[in-house]
């Protein structure tokens, strides 16, 4: 006698995910069709793929976790377009068709790289929401094939939630970022092999550096490695040999030296809590001898390596905290630049609320935040930021000078309170902190 499926909820369990995950059979199915009657012309490839995508809703009927049940129940895979998982963790290769295929991506971790793609396709949101940019390169100078000078300028910036399509364009029309607000988030990936017409396939530098970041040679791997043991063993000539080594490079091989370097020097927060070194002069000095070895093509770097400070500084304090606000708040300010633009997206984050409201609600929260064993005075990074900051930063973001802001706190706080607060010094806190120099940048 047959025995019962509901005395086995294990097994109702695999026959609908097995079931469920057909959808993406019949995504592909569609799409091979629908590209074939276009002789697989790649230019019509993003739109047929973010058409069936939309048609498909599977966000609607399975989610994430689905996915990686059926990876695990699977006796074999489809072929593993990256069996390594380079990019997604992991990612997961659903259907494969001669000329495409149809990837889920995880994410664990926010990024910030700006990149473009060798490739074309759609892509559509599973699982969490990401602040999209899509942003411009205008290129002044080409240092070689794999590294190139110019300036970079934002397009548009949204928020994507689950359900939303983008078209993936090959090459410099579709420069962009995803940073995952949500931790996991997964992405649907429809997708071509990388094409020879779209290569280098170069990562972006605010505010003005593209370069290849899969370029690899043997000589200059085995240059870095080299540094890295130096430093790492706190070696006496540390300096002086990779300072040799500088005054000698190419302008490619010096921006990987210098991007080893800013990790070591950047990164020890130990030595720099009990000031032990000043790693800050020690990374100008090597910045000092690559612009004297390449003169005016250098003065890009300290800009570049500035705003990965900037960065890195934002992230260490989206460490500190926990809330979903705030960190909101903080993934905003890494990634976009200007009140307008940061107002905009917290209005689509949260459309019932005035997103200045917001902006000081979160920043006096942040002040308030005290962080344990780190030598910062709150999450904000700010000591004393009290009422009449708060005061001056909601004037700022009003778009009001100095001289009408001062005359007001005169007006609400008195004169004797304004002679005594050193309002200049105020000001240039609030200007000079990482945090609010990207909500007070030009739009």
């Amino acid at each position: 006698m047959m025995e019962s499926l509901s005395h086995h909820p294990e097994r109702l369990i695999t026959i609908e995910v097995l079931i469920t995950m057909e959808i993406f059979r019949k995504l592909g199915e569609q799409v091979e069709g629908a590209w074939r009657e276009k002789n697989y012309h790649e230019d019509l490839f993003p739109a047929i793929a973010a058409e069936a995508l939309k048609a498909a809703d599977i966000p609607s009927q399975i989610s994430a976790w689905d996915v990686i049940e059926w990876t695990l129940r699977e006796t074999e895979l489809p072929p593993q377009k990256d069996p390594h998982g380079n990019f997604g963790d992991p990612p997961i290769t659903i259907f494969v068709a001669p000329r495409f295929y149809v990837d889920v991506y995880f994410w664990l971790e926010g990024t910030t790289a700006v990149h473009q793609h060798s490739f074309c396709g759609a892509f559509q949101v599973l699982m969490g929401s990401s602040i999209h940019s899509w942003y411009d390169f205008e290129r002044t100078e080409s240092v070689n094939t794999f590294t190139e000078i110019g300036s970079m300028n934002l397009k548009q910036c949204e928020l994507l939630q689950v359900g939303d399509v983008q078209e993936i364009l090959a090459g410099r029309q579709y420069i962009h970022s995803l940073f995952h607000l949500d931790q996991p988030s997964a992405t649907i990936v429809v997708r071509t092999e990388k094409s020879p017409l779209h290569l280098p396939q170069y990562s972006y530098h605010k505010p003005s550096l593209a370069a290849d970041p899969f370029f690899s040679h043997e000589t200059t791997s085995k240059k870095l490695q080299s540094i890295s043991a130096l430093f790492r063993a706190k070696h006496p000539e540390s300096d002086r040999m990779v300072g040799d080594l500088l005054a000698e490079s190419d302008f490619q091989t010096s921006i990987d030296v210098l991007t080893m370097l800013h990790g070591f020097l950047s990164g020890n927060h130990l030595e720099q809590l009990f000031n032990l070194s000043q790693p800050a002069d020690r990374f100008t000095g090597f910045l000092d001898a690559v612009r004297e070895r390449h003169g005016a093509k250098a003065d890009v770097l300290p800009a570049v390596f500035a705003h990965r400070d900037t960065v890195n500084e934002i992230v260490r304090r989206r460490g500190y905290v926990t809330d979903p606000e705030h960190r909101f708040f903080l993934a905003l300010l890494m990634n976009v630049d200007g009140r307008d633009r940061i107002f905009s997206l917290i209005k689509q984050r949260f459309p019932e609320a005035d997103p200045l409201e917001k902006v000081l609600d979160w920043t006096f929260d942040l002040a308030q935040t005290r962080v344990v064993g780190v030598n910062i005075p709150n999450a904000l990074g700010i000591a004393d930021f009290n009422d009449m900051d708060l005061f001056l930063l909601e004037n700022l973001l009003k778009d009001k000078s100095d001289e009408q802001i001062k005359a007001d706190f005169t007006a609400d706080y008195g004169a004797e309170r304004a002679a005594s607060a050193d309002l200049d010094a105020r000001f240039a806190k609030i200007r000079e902190s990482v945090i609010f120099k990207p909500l007070l940048a030009s739009n």
